[in-house]
């Protein structure tokens, strides 16, 4: 979605000084720039909620037909989401950098969740 696109950039950005500089370093400033920005819960035009045969909650688009267990809201927490889901190993890079990156991904997720505190600082 390129209505998001500076936001994501933004994002990254403090994805990669965490990976570089450690978390704790990188954590005051993503949560000044992030904190709040993951945005409501209100699904795109066309997706719809539904459960599977296990009770688990998906999402099914009425146009396309795709499904996916991500909610797929309007908000940057999404496009972070979509790009966490699709980092491809051994295609995009190895498992452990994938991993590595994965885990940032859910950080910066978790800041603009919140009101700026990580959950395992609550």
């Amino acid at each position: 979605n390129y209505d998001f696109e500076d936001a994501v950039n933004t994002c990254l950005k403090h994805v990669a000084a965490a990976l570089v500089y450690g978390v704790e370093t990188a954590t005051s400033n993503a949560q000044r720039d992030l904190a709040g920005k993951g945005g409501s819960d209100e699904l795109r035009p066309d997706w719809y909620e539904y459960h599977d045969d296990d009770g688990k909650l998906y999402y099914w688009n009425e146009i396309t037909g795709e499904i996916t267990y991500t909610p797929p809201t309007q908000q940057l927490d999404t496009c972070l989401m979509y790009l966490r889901d699709r980092v491809g190993v051994p295609r995009d890079m190895g498992q452990a950098a994938a991993m590595q990156l994965r885990m940032h991904l859910n950080w910066a997720i978790e800041i603009m969740a919140s009101a700026g505190i990580p959950s395992d600082e609550e």
